[in-house]
C-alpha cells in the first residue's frame, strides 16, 4: 500500500512524501486516531526516519513524566494504520512476558505467544514502556532480536520467529539508562551498556507553549481563551523552579508538572462548575505535595489567577439556637456577629 506522509500528517515539512507499508493484518491491533493530536515536526520526522529506515537498530526514547512519549507513537501508528502490541514492563518482569509462556487451556498445554513474538510474527510495532525498570539480565534476551535476528522459543519446541519486515521495538522511559538523577523515579535501573549500543535516541520534554496551546483547545473548545492562557503560564513557572532546582542541586518541587496534569486540570475547568479553578489545581496537583510546597503552588496560583473568592453563607444556625449572620468591616473582611433568637414559651 502506497502511502503519501504529507497528506497522512497534514504537513508538507514530514522527512519523506511517498511509502509503502502494508497493511496491519490484526485490525483491532491499529491504535484509534485522536482528532484534537497535535504533531511536533521534530519529533515527528525523528520517528517516521526510524519507522521506516531502520539499521538493525531500535528507537529509545525517553523524557519527563507525561510529557507523551508513549501518546506520540499510538497517534503516529494510527494513522499509519501500523499494528502497535505493547507492554508496561516493571521490576517483576521476566523474559517469558515477552516472548510468552506454556498454559494450561481446557486441560490442553499450549503456548502463548507474548508481545515481542506476536509483533514479530505480525509486522507491528512492539512498544516496550518503562524499559528502566526491568532488570538487565532479563533485557538481554533482546539483543539479537534488536540487531535484526531471528528469535528461538525453546519453551515451544524450539520454534525459531523468523522477524516480519515490518517489526519495530520502540522503548520508553524516565531516563536515559543511567539510573534516575533526579529523585522522581524510584526504582529506575542502571542499563547495561552493550544493550543501549543498540539503540538510536530520541529525548522529549513537555510540548512547546504553542502545542500545548492547541492541544488544549482542541481537546477543550469550551475552555476559555483566558483560562487557557493562564493555565499555560501556570504549569511554565512550576516547571522552571522545578528546573531551577535541578540545575542548583536543590529540589524545590517534589513532582513534575506533566501535560497530562495540565489536561487534568483543563477538563474540569472546561466542565465550568461552581468549582474554582485553584480547588482544581489543589485537587489535580498540589495536595500531592509536602505541606511547605504544597502553599508555594497555591500562592503562586493566587498570583496568577487570582485570590479565591470565599463565598459565604448569608445565616447558618448552630445547636446553641443562635443566628450567625456575616458583617463586612470597612476593610471588606467578614465578621461574624452573633443574635440570639427569641423563644416564644
Amino acid at each position: 500500500m502506497n502511502l503519501n506522509l504529507a497528506n497522512v500528517f497534514n504537513n508538507e515539512k514530514v522527512i519523506e512524501q511517498d511509502v509503502q507499508i502494508e497493511p496491519c493484518r490484526i485490525s483491532d491491533h491499529i491504535p484509534k486516531i485522536d482528532p484534537t493530536y497535535v504533531f511536533e515536526l521534530n519529533l515527528l520526522n525523528d520517528v517516521l526516519l526510524y519507522l521506516f529506515h531502520p539499521y538493525k537498530d531500535c528507537l529509545y526514547i525517553s523524557g519527563p513524566s507525561g510529557c507523551g512519549k508513549t501518546t506520540m507513537i499510538l497517534q503516529i501508528a494510527a494513522r499509519l494504520n501500523w499494528g502497535v502490541e505493547q507492554i508496561t514492563l516493571s521490576n517483576k518482569c521476566e523474559s517469558l512476558d515477552l516472548i510468552g509462556h506454556s498454559t494450561l487451556r481446557n486441560g490442553e498445554l499450549i503456548f502463548e505467544y507474548g508481545p515481542l513474538s506476536r509483533a514479530m510474527i505480525n509486522g507491528e510495532i512492539l512498544i516496550l514502556n518503562e524499559i528502566d525498570l526491568m532488570s538487565a539480565g532479563d533485557l538481554s534476551v533482546l539483543n539479537d532480536v534488536l540487531d535484526g535476528k531471528s528469535l528461538t522459543v525453546l519453551a515451544n519446541g524450539g520454534e525459531i520467529i523468523h522477524p516480519h519486515p515490518q517489526f519495530r521495538v520502540i522503548a520508553t522511559a524516565n531516563t536515559k539508562g543511567f539510573g534516575d538523577m533526579t529523585g522522581f523515579y524510584n526504582g529506575t535501573r542502571q542499563m547495561n551498556q552493550a544493550f543501549l549500543d543498540r539503540w538510536r535516541f530520541i529525548e522529549m520534554d513537555y510540548p512547546k507553549e504553542s502545542i500545548e496551546r492547541a492541544l488544549l483547545k482542541n481537546a477543550f473548545p469550551d475552555l476559555s481563551d483566558d483560562i487557557c492562557t493562564k493555565l499555560i503560564t501556570f504549569s511554565n513557572e512550576i516547571r522552571k523552579v522545578v528546573k531551577q532546582g535541578f540545575d542548583n542541586g536543590v529540589r524545590q518541587i517534589s513532582a513534575p508538572f506533566s501535560s497530562r496534569n495540565l489536561l487534568k486540570i483543563a477538563s474540569i475547568a472546561s466542565l465550568q462548575t461552581q468549582m474554582s479553578i485553584h480547588r482544581i489545581i489543589k485537587m489535580c496537583y498540589a495536595l500531592r505535595l509536602p505541606c511547605v510546597e504544597c502553599e508555594y503552588v497555591m500562592r503562586l496560583c493566587n498570583d496568577i489567577f487570582g485570590h479565591e473568592k470565599n463565598v459565604l453563607k448569608k445565616t447558618s444556625v448552630n445547636n446553641l439556637n443562635e443566628e450567625i449572620t456575616p458583617n463586612l468591616n470597612g476593610q471588606g473582611s467578614a465578621k461574624l456577629t452573633r443574635k440570639r433568637k427569641k423563644t416564644t414559651e
